[in-house]
């Protein structure tokens, strides 16, 4: 299995339990991606010593250092991503933790970082209104909820920091926060950009709970809690051994396809498991994704330029017919071998597939906050 998501709880055995994953996950070759949206901030209450909590900062310098001492397998250097919610009252100090200037004990240049970014945000940054910064020990439900549930959650727990009633708290101008996540961007390639509502409003598996973060790589979406490490089990098509003299070879890429989708099926049950959470999860729900590779080389074999629309046209071919076999494949190992155990009330239950959840995105954002190509063959 390639990429593994966790959730790091608010307490310090559950903090150092999951770095402890970390690192046997990342010794059997795993790429990690850590949501640390649960983890109180700089400044805020700790019940049981009656003190002042750290904040995320000086965890991630262990996940950092982390990665560097346990290496995927002995093989290569160890990779994570860490995520952080853009509500998060220690996200300004997140964004400079690749930053070659500044104090080093606050900084992590080994690691990976996202920001994970509800459309509220979003908004606020296009009205040129203000951005609220909680701590989460503070604002509980913000982490599982999304959409319009987030939205008047959010504004809630904003008046209540208004009315006194919340103490650790920060207010700054939303587009000052997006400028400083965009200049960060372009000066150090981090914190990268990720959507949390676009992310749960097309999730397959929305009925079992939320999405928190995506993976090292940010192409993978799937759920975490306490008891689940999320697992993917990934492939990749080699997209220039399926062109030949007359384009796209459909039949030798559906049989390539049939073939990887049960491959990839077969590794859930073969894999080895170095957390029992991963196990749990993997068996559960079973997800499997498929990506490509030597697609500039498929365009060089057909003459195609890269930057023609030929190529995007060849692109959205490719990738329809790659979806579509994918699908085709995974039904009819379905119905060989039963569907995952979580399958119940899923979009696919509900015949919903991921070309069709564009509309369900539609919906929740509305038609000024969203432009997409929809068109299908």
């Amino acid at each position: 299995s390639s990429c593994f998501l966790t959730t790091v709880p608010d307490d310090l055995f559950g903090i150092y339990s999951a770095i402890r994953d970390n690192a046997m996950l990342s010794k059997w070759a795993g790429g990690l991606g850590n949501d640390w949206t649960p983890v109180r901030a700089l400044g805020a209450h700790i019940k049981g010593t009656n003190g002042k909590s750290q904040g995320i900062v000086p965890f991630l310098k262990v996940v950092n250092d982390t990665a560097v001492a346990v290496n995927q397998g002995g093989k290569r250097k160890g990779a994570v991503c860490s995520y952080l919610e853009t509500w998060h009252l220690d996200i300004e100090e997140f964004l400079e933790l690749r930053k070659n200037t500044g104090d080093e004990r606050r900084r992590a240049h080994d690691m990976n970082t996202a920001n994970w970014i509800p459309d509220l945000f979003m908004k606020r940054v296009f009205n040129d209104q203000e951005w609220t910064l909680f701590s989460p020990n503070n604002v509980p439900e913000l982490h599982d909820l999304h959409g319009l549930a987030f939205e008047e959650k959010y504004a809630e727990y904003e008046r209540k920091a208004a009315a006194g009633q919340i103490d650790v708290y920060k207010t700054v101008k939303a587009s000052d926060l997006w400028r400083k996540m965009i200049s960060m961007l372009f000066e150090t390639g981090h914190p990268w950009i990720t959507f949390k509502d676009a992310c749960n409003v097309r999730s397959p598996q929305q009925h079992i709970g939320a999405i928190h973060s995506s993976n090292l790589c940010t192409e993978i979406t799937l759920n975490t809690n306490k008891d689940e490490i999320a697992v993917c089990n990934l492939g990749s098509i080699n997209l220039v051994n399926h062109v030949d003299e007359n384009g796209l070879n459909r039949e030798k890429l559906k049989k390539s396809i049939t073939t990887a989708v049960r491959m990839l099926d077969n590794v859930i049950d073969i894999n080895y498991y170095s957390v029992p959470q991963a196990e749990n999860s993997n068996l559960k729900h079973r997800p499997i994704g498929m990506g490509i590779m030597g697609f500039q080389d498929a365009l060089y074999a057909q003459k195609i330029p890269y930057a023609s629309d030929q190529a995007v046209e060849f692109a959205d071919v490719s990738m329809e017919v790659i979806s579509y076999y994918a699908l085709n494949a995974s039904s009819d190992l379905a119905a060989e071998r039963g569907s995952y155990q979580s399958y119940k009330g899923s979009l696919w239950d509900q015949g919903i597939l991921p070309i069709d959840s564009l509309k369900l995105l539609y919906e929740a954002r509305g038609v000024d906050f969203l432009d997409v190509n929809m068109d299908q063959r």
